[in-house]
């Protein structure tokens, strides 16, 4: 198992990890921890690289906890260099096979009519 490099302190796992990472909770690297137990947030260790997402009205729980977990220092977030390492790390996931590529670099992608049509329809 690889080291924890990223926290995510969330309310909605799912939501987080869609929106920060682009990955389900099924496919999420090992070197990033979704925390959303209240407990937890307030036991992350000194050191640790985190950012927050947070979804819907109104302070959660989760929430409430990694405002008081903050209040204790020693929580480390995120640097340009990291979003930066994170974004390519997005860029590069994303350029597999479902990511229609062009024929020759600077050209356009094919056209819309010529690409699969992956939108099923229900009658």
């Amino acid at each position: 198992m690889s080291q924890i490099r990223l926290f995510i302190i969330t309310n909605n796992p799912e939501r987080a990890l869609g929106e920060t990472l682009g990955c389900a909770t099924t496919n999420a690297p090992e070197w990033c921890r979704v925390v959303s137990d209240p407990v937890e947030i307030l036991r992350l260790p000194n050191g640790a690289k985190c950012v927050g997402a947070w979804f819907g009205l109104g302070a959660s729980a989760q929430e409430s906890a990694w405002r008081e977990r903050r209040m204790f220092g020693g929580i480390v977030f995120l640097s340009d260099d990291d979003w930066q390492g994170l974004s390519a790390w997005i860029a590069k996931r994303k350029g597999g096979a479902d990511v229609a590529k062009p024929e020759r670099p600077g050209m356009p992608p094919p056209a819309a009519a010529t690409r699969p049509n992956l939108v099923q329809q229900f009658t």
